[in-house]
């Protein structure tokens, strides 16, 4: 299609399409998206010219129908997925009590793990709180991959001993 006759087309259109949009969406950015993705399409077809219809308008809005409603259908089904997440959420979020729990189990762990040396402090925090592989932190510190698992090994038999009686 010619630029002059789309958007001729356009500013014939646009005012209906929208209205129409808004009106099915209750919400104008996305009344704009809709009649936008809506020209683009029908665009599309004539520039293909897989549009043979009588009535290029009529057939735009009901591209712009279909298209409100199926952005419809995907903010139910949106809104249906968030609801599920939110009430998972609620039931499994832990209490303040538990809460409090963990982080004074947190702490007295940080204290533990301080007391090791400065070397094996450094592997288990690039091993266990930066997730690193033996083999990475081997390399990043320029030791053997047996040296990593020995300090980790230690680290471990040490936190195990500090809180042999304790369900940390």
């Amino acid at each position: 299609m010619e630029h002059g006759k789309f958007e001729q087309f356009f500013r014939a259109n646009y005012q209906k399409a929208y209205y129409l949009a808004l009106r099915l969406l209750h919400d104008e950015e996305a009344s704009r998206d809709v009649v936008s993705d809506s020209f683009e399409k029908v665009l599309g077809k004539m520039e293909e010219e897989q549009l043979n219809v009588n009535n290029p308008e009529s057939y735009l809005l009901m591209v712009v129908r279909n298209m409100a409603l199926e952005y419809l259908r995907r903010q139910q089904l949106h809104n249906r997925y968030a609801k599920m997440e939110i009430h998972h959420l609620e039931r499994n979020s832990p209490d303040e009590q538990t809460v409090m729990e963990r982080e004074q189990k947190m702490a007295e762990l940080t204290k533990a793990i301080e007391k090791l040396t400065p070397q094996t402090q450094r592997i288990v925090n690039l091993c266990y709180v930066e997730r690193k592989k033996y083999r990475e932190v081997a390399a990043e510190l320029d030791i053997s991959e047996s040296a990593v698992k020995k300090h980790i090994m230690q680290a471990l038999s040490f936190l195990r001993q500090k809180f042999k009686n304790t369900d940390l």
